[in-house]
């Protein structure tokens, strides 16, 4: 009895994430599509059969869903903690850490970009909050102190200043790429100013 209660309450949470990571693929889609302020809350669901009380119960509004979908902590797959951790350089290991936000804003495109600082301004924050991530809030200050341990970092600032000039540079970068529309390699740009702070070549 115990068994199939746990079952049926894993499989009812598996279905409540199914339905949030329906909710948020479908936004975006629709976003890309018809732009940020033509979509409604009803046209999403009604595009994947939801009622407006699962959309809410997911999502307070479509400020919240655009904030979850660029969520430092939500883009960090196996693969991206595999592709850091196969590296020796712990400078290098914090640079590549913090280019899996700028890899997701490539992905996303120059338009849901703006979307995502628009957002961010109305609700008077930074996209790249370290408050707001344990990558961000305790992984890469603990990696960058350790490469200036190391002699691999030769910037004299503390490890919590590098990472505030370093989510500084990420979004002025990223805001001057999706202003220019998406003109330059935003990778090439925010690694070269990565490398130019911490003093690594």
């Amino acid at each position: 009895m115990i068994y199939n209660r746990s079952r049926g309450l894993d499989a009812n949470m598996s279905a409540r994430g199914a339905t949030k990571e329906a909710i948020l693929t479908t936004s975006i889609n629709l976003f890309n599509q018809y732009g940020f302020e033509n979509v409604t809350i009803n046209q999403i669901c009604q595009e994947i059969n939801v009622t407006k009380t699962a959309f809410y119960y997911h999502f307070k509004s479509k400020d919240e869903l655009i904030s979850e979908f660029f969520s430092f902590d939500n883009l960090v797959s196996n693969d991206d903690l595999l592709n850091i951790l196969a590296v020796t350089d712990l400078a290098e290991q914090a640079i590549k850490a913090m280019e899996i936000f700028v890899k997701h804003i490539v992905r996303s495109g120059v338009e849901m970009t703006k979307e995502n600082y628009r957002v961010h301004l109305r609700n008077q924050i930074l996209p790249l909050d370290k408050s707001k991530s344990a990558l961000l809030g305790s992984i890469i200050p603990a990696l960058l102190q350790r490469a200036k341990d190391a002699g691999q970092i030769k910037n004299p600032a503390s490890a919590e200043e590098l990472l505030d000039t370093m989510c500084n540079l990420a979004n002025g970068v990223i805001l001057n790429w999706a202003m220019t529309g998406g003109s330059f390699d935003i990778l090439e740009e925010t690694r070269k100013r990565f490398e130019i702070l911490l003093v690594v070549k």
